[in-house]
């Protein structure tokens, strides 16, 4: 679940240097939350579970599929997290899913070559729509009411990046500005933002929805090697005036890419540059921390997390001899409480099986 309507908390995520009337930023605590390795899918087959929606204080979502075989859905109960069942009709692997509560979670998923579909419980059912028929897949999905969804998405139709659900029908849109977008965050249904990358290639581009249209922002120039490009692939709007977005620029060093994390954020008139974490690698999958923070992937084996102009950065546990890796995270609204999913696999160059697996951080 993408937060929002959090702007009378924006302050507790200012980084140093940038505040608001009144409001002083919150003091961080000692450390950030311990992640642990919780447990394991053991579904018959290679699964995948890469989407999550957190709903409550216990109640979460995550969903994904087997390979060559069924949609995977999983419901956390604030303790143990127990398999789905689903009805014939949610028939594809679910790619992406957000939820604003347990009677309104969305779930996307196609064949990757004629359909792309919704699924909408609704508290008692599941609905099904087609989103989109065409070779189209998702990047981001973000749920602002049951009448308001926004998709980003990969397709070669000409129809635009986004589609946006109304409470009727599906609508396609481009942003003129912008190619891919691969991340979504709104604070309102008139506030919102999207990264990705510039229409004419090469280059990072964040563009803001105010009610009614998609405008490109200006970034600030950031000194890069020549030759580097710049990648931005994660944005998380806490209020229209708090906004942070991720990602990394590169170069190539003979045979090797060269990477170094960038870290932007927008005070609600324009984007600075904030120091990132002293790693070589990319950033993504933001979220909040619950304790005035943020987290983020680094670079797909660590985590970093970011608070009052601190970082640390920490490797994601796993069981010995497996490689493991995480997914997509999420903060359980009002608590310290962090959950989140990702896959095991044995170590080695070929590994026969993969199993998703479930973390969580306290």
């Amino acid at each position: 679940m993408k937060l929002r309507g959090l702007a009378a908390l924006s302050a507790l995520f200012l980084p140093a240097g940038v505040m608001t009337a009144g409001v002083a930023e919150a003091a961080p605590k000692s450390a950030p939350q311990k992640w642990k390795f919780s447990t394991r899918t053991n579904v018959a087959g290679d699964d995948s579970l890469g989407a999550l929606a957190v709903t409550g204080r216990k109640s979460a979502w995550a969903a994904g599929g087997v390979w060559q075989g069924p949609p995977l859905l999983y419901r956390w109960n604030g303790s143990a997290w127990r398999r789905v069942k689903l009805p014939a009709h949610v028939n594809h692997t679910l790619e992406e899913m957000d939820a604003t509560s347990d009677k309104n979670v969305w779930a996307f998923g196609g064949d990757y070559s004629s359909v792309l579909k919704s699924f909408h419980w609704n508290g008692k059912s599941w609905k099904t729509s087609v989103v989109e028929r065409g070779e189209v897949y998702t990047w981001d999905a973000e749920v602002i009411s049951s009448k308001n969804v926004w998709l980003s998405v990969s397709e070669h139709s000409g129809r635009g990046q986004l589609r946006n659900w109304n409470g009727r029908k599906w609508r396609s849109m481009r942003v003129p500005a912008a190619g891919r977008l691969y991340s979504l965050s709104f604070s309102s249904g008139k506030s919102g933002w999207a990264v990705g990358t510039k229409a004419s290639g090469g280059g990072a581009v964040a563009v803001r929805w105010n009610g009614s249209s998609w405008k490109p922002t200006a970034l600030p120039r950031i000194q890069m090697p020549k030759g580097s490009t710049l990648h931005l692939g994660s944005v998380l709007a806490l209020s229209s005036r708090n906004v942070y977005a991720v990602g990394s620029y590169s170069w190539m060093v003979d045979d090797d890419e060269e990477f170094r994390p960038i870290v932007l954020h927008w005070n609600g008139s324009k984007w600075r540059r904030l120091t990132g974490p002293k790693v070589h690698s990319n950033l993504s999958g933001l979220t909040t921390d619950g304790r005035g923070g943020l987290w983020m992937n680094v670079g797909g084996d660590r985590l970093a997390n970011y608070r009052a102009g601190r970082w640390t950065v920490t490797r994601i546990p796993g069981p010995a001899g497996q490689h493991v890796g995480l997914d997509a995270m999420a903060n359980v609204p009002g608590t310290a409480t962090m959950l989140g999913v990702g896959y095991a696999r044995p170590d080695g160059p070929e590994p026969n099986t993969q199993d998703s697996v479930f973390f969580t951080a306290r």
